[in-house]
């Protein structure tokens, strides 16, 4: 893979492999972790601790899906006893998700499940890439915060 850079493209295909490699990978970190969830499952109560109580458009647009599927997926997640919905103060018409204290707990074995399947692919990487990654994923995720708030 070329990374030369354009007049059209400033940054040539990192954009492009950027994010194909990281949907990528979490899918593999997925695969490997066994977490028994899909990913969008983990990744809704992850979003939802992080930035506190959410109405369901706030989900699906953070998540980048359609709010028919948030619906589904906030459903199944309040069945399972993971989210809970209250009214919202502001807005009538609409409630809040958050997580519950059992979301929390569940937050936390996914995350130890990830952080096992993926340690094992970590762990044979010589520490100058470790070193990289980390310096990576500290940039990735200040973009992800100046720009998802």
């Amino acid at each position: 893979m070329s990374t030369t850079s354009s007049a059209s493209e400033p940054h040539g295909e990192l954009p492009q492999h950027l994010a194909l490699v990281c949907s990528q990978f979490s899918r593999l970190a997925a695969r490997r972790s066994e977490v028994g969830v899909g990913t969008v499952s983990w990744r809704v109560v992850a979003t939802i601790q992080r930035h506190g109580p959410l109405r369901l458009s706030e989900i699906a647009e953070r998540e980048r899906v359609s709010r028919p599927t948030a619906t589904t997926v906030i459903k199944r997640l309040e069945e399972e006893g993971l989210v809970d919905r209250a009214a919202d103060p502001d807005d009538s018409r609409s409630s809040l998700i958050s997580t519950t204290a059992q979301g929390s707990a569940q937050l936390a074995v996914w995350r130890q499940q990830l952080a096992g399947g993926v340690g094992g692919l970590l762990e044979q990487l010589p520490a100058e890439d470790l070193a990289a990654l980390e310096r990576a994923a500290e940039i990735l995720a200040r973009l992800v915060d100046a720009h998802d708030g």
